[in-house]
């Protein structure tokens, strides 16, 4: 029998103790969680390992939200990661813009830790399906 694969879920949050709620309330629902505390560092983690799925805070110090973004969208390998971006921002703009970027979803903070917990498991519905017993 194949053991059953977690979904993969990289986090894109400056916020230390955001990051470690996320991490720690994901991981408990059965995601695998990676940390990046700016685009620089997700970039990097991109290169090692491709997430089932990106949550990604907009404003940031250095590069923002939507640079990662565009830029993910751009890449043959990447450009079908879905997103969920997750901000403070509460301007029009930014949420016309997450959808000129094809981002998959946008919600604000604080959100509904349940809330998001169902998105991620919506957008990741492909992963970690058990396959058959060979003996069965």
């Amino acid at each position: 029998m194949a053991q059953e694969r977690r979904p993969y879920v990289l986090v894109i949050e400056d916020d230390a103790d955001l990051r470690r709620i996320l991490r720690l309330h994901l991981t408990a629902e059965g995601f695998a969680v990676t940390e990046a505390e700016d685009v620089a560092a997700a970039f990097a983690h991109l290169q090692s390992e491709l997430p089932d799925c990106v949550i990604l805070d907009l404003i940031m110090p250095g590069m923002d939200g939507f640079v990662f973004l565009k830029r993910l969208r751009s890449v043959e390998r990447t450009c079908d990661v879905p997103v969920v971006i997750l901000t403070a921002s509460e301007n029009y703009r930014d949420r016309a813009k997450g959808r000129q970027y094809q981002a998959n979803v946008y919600l604000r903070k604080p959100c509904d830790l349940e809330q998001l917990t169902v998105t991620l498991k919506q957008l990741c519905h492909n992963v970690g399906t058990t396959e058959p017993d060979a003996l069965a």
